[in-house]
């Protein structure tokens, strides 16, 4: 059980890093799609990247999930923690303070390079323990 939780947690962490960048093109396609709204939060434009940030949150969850019935090293464990709580809190918390604080939502898109990095590292390190376990 614990090496097809450390494959699920692999494939998982390929398909949040995936997802990420997925989420930066359809950030810059709602962007500029938004068609006269001064609300964001209005603009359906970004409902794609909206969704997808929904479902990378869940992603995210799973891959905590799989680290620990996997057993893998802290590091990943805290990273995949750090992960769910950045994607699943901070990301939401920065993008509605954003419609008021412009700054906040300048912080969104920074939260989403150092959530690039982390999920692209968490990926990185789970590939050699999939060779050692096959």
């Amino acid at each position: 059980m614990r090496t097809a939780a450390d494959k699920i947690y692999a494939v998982l962490t390929a398909i949040l890093v995936l997802g990420i960048v997925v989420q930066f093109f359809l950030a810059g396609l709602g962007v500029f799609g938004v068609d006269g709204h001064k609300d964001l939060g209005k603009a359906t434009s970004l409902d794609p990247h909206r969704a997808l940030g929904d479902i990378l949150a869940a992603v995210a969850l799973l891959m905590l999930i799989a680290a620990l019935v996997a057993h893998v090293e802290k590091l990943a464990m805290w990273g995949s923690l750090a992960l769910v709580l950045l994607i699943g809190g901070a990301q939401t918390a920065l993008a509605a303070g954003g419609e008021n604080h412009h700054w906040l939502g300048g912080l969104h898109a920074l939260d989403g390079v150092l959530i690039l990095g982390l999920a692209g590292y968490m990926h990185r390190t789970s590939r050699p323990r999939l060779r050692l376990r096959s």
